[in-house]
C-alpha cells in the first residue's frame, strides 16, 4: 500500500478503544516512514481529530465544534452540554430513534445511554459544504462524516464497534455566535 495521508488501517476504526493504542505503533510509524502516528490513525490520537478536504478550506470554528461534539457526546455526565449543541427546534435521528426538539432530544440521549456503560467515538473523515447564498454561508454549513464507534455495555454484557456515517446542518447567528446543530442523521451499521 502505499504511503499518502489517505491510507489508513481499516481495522484501527473498528477496534476499540484499549486498541486504539496499538494502532498507533502499526500504522505509519515504521522505518523509512514520514508519517507522524497521529497522522496516521484515522481521527488522530483522541479520535476526535478528523480528516478534512485539504481542497477545500473548512472554519476552524466548525472542526473545533465537531470535536467538541463527539466529546460530549462520549462522556455521559455532560447530557445537558450536549442537548445545548441542537438548535431549539432541530430533528435529531440516530438509527431508528428519531427526536424533534430539545424536549425530545434529552429524552432521545437519555436512551443512548440505557445500556452502555462506555462509549468512545472515531471520527475518520469530514466532508463539509455550503449550498446557500453566499452571506448565508458565513452562518450555514453542512456535511457528511463517517467513523466506528465502540461500546461497553452495561451489566458486563460485552464490547461492540458499530461503523457510522452522518449528515449534519450547522447554523449560527453571527460569526460569533455558536454554531448549532439544526438536523442530525446517523446510520449505524452493525
Amino acid at each position: 500500500m502505499a504511503d499518502t495521508d489517505d491510507d489508513y488501517d481499516n481495522d484501527s476504526i473498528n477496534t476499540p478503544p484499549a486498541f486504539y493504542g496499538d494502532a498507533k505503533e502499526r500504522v505509519g510509524t515504521g522505518p523509512g516512514s514520514s508519517k507522524t502516528a497521529a497522522a496516521a490513525i484515522p481521527g488522530g490520537e483522541s479520535g476526535y481529530e478528523p480528516w478534512y478536504p485539504s481542497n477545500i478550506a473548512t472554519d476552524s470554528s466548525v472542526k473545533e465544534f465537531v470535536t467538541h461534539f463527539f466529546q460530549v457526546s462520549d462522556d455521559a455526565g455532560r447530557d445537558e452540554e450536549w442537548v445545548e449543541l441542537f438548535d431549539e427546534d432541530a430533528t435529531v435521528i440516530i438509527g431508528n430513534d428519531e427526536a424533534k426538539g430539545r424536549a425530545d432530544i434529552r429524552k432521545l440521549r437519555k436512551r443512548m445511554w440505557k445500556d452502555v456503560e462506555e462509549r468512545k467515538h472515531r471520527v475518520v473523515k469530514v466532508f463539509p459544504a455550503n449550498f446557500t447564498a453566499e452571506v448565508a454561508s458565513l452562518h450555514e454549513i453542512e456535511y457528511m462524516l463517517f467513523g466506528a464507534v465502540a461500546y461497553r455495555l452495561r451489566e458486563g454484557k460485552g464490547e461492540t464497534v458499530a461503523g457510522w456515517a452522518g449528515h449534519a446542518q450547522l447554523k449560527r447567528d453571527g460569526l460569533t455566535a455558536p454554531w448549532r446543530i439544526v438536523f442530525y442523521r446517523v446510520y449505524i451499521q452493525r
